[in-house]
């Protein structure tokens, strides 16, 4: 008859005969501290990226004209449209009071916003193509992580502004200081 040291068993230091399974899982127990750090490492790796949030979206407008259609990250098409009319006598802003959800914005990514103005009813029968703008814009940190609107303001100086709020009732930015007053910092593409 074989013994158990025979069949693959060690003795412990005291004599014991400790199975070849013990002495496995001994060894696995070793393994999974360094395996434990480890995954905290990479859980640790991923917390200071920013990820995609899925947000409803509005513009605020302070041309007179209405916006034919806003992209925000254009790019990819996240799905951050809209077209806020222009503003009326009297209002700092036009728009704000349509929104469009399935918005997919990023944190901390810089991204295109694209935008054009209607057309007028002889522009477009002439067959003019209409005039498309472009700015870079940083997309801020929510105001809170309940933040899910997301506000993008055209301004007449040719800058846009972003804001996150909580709900649509939060305050809206103040309009430019000279809101009368045209620059033309706006680019063609």
């Amino acid at each position: 008859m074989r013994s158990h040291a025979s069949q693959g068993a060690a003795r412990s230091a005291d004599g014991e005969v400790v199975p070849r399974l013990r002495r496995a899982g001994t060894s696995l127990q070793a393994l999974r501290l360094p395996c434990l750090a480890l995954c905290a490492l990479l859980v640790g790796c991923t917390g200071g990226t920013a990820q995609s949030r899925t947000v409803c979206v509005t513009g605020y407008n302070e041309y007179e004209k209405q916006i034919y259609e806003f992209w925000l990250d254009n790019e990819s098409k996240a799905g951050c449209f809209g077209n806020p009319p222009g503003r009326s006598e009297g209002s700092h802003w036009g728009g704000g009071g349509k929104f469009s959800c399935g918005c997919n914005v990023t944190p901390g990514k810089t991204v295109n916003l694209q935008w054009s103005f209607v057309q007028s009813v002889d522009e477009f029968d002439a067959g003019k193509k209409a005039k498309e703008y472009t700015t870079k814009v940083t997309i801020p940190q929510p105001e809170s992580r309940n933040s899910r609107y997301f506000r993008v303001y055209f301004r007449k100086d040719g800058t846009a502004s972003l804001q996150w709020v909580d709900d649509m009732g939060a305050d809206e930015l103040p309009p430019t200081p000279s809101i009368g007053k045209e620059v033309g910092s706006l680019r063609y593409l």
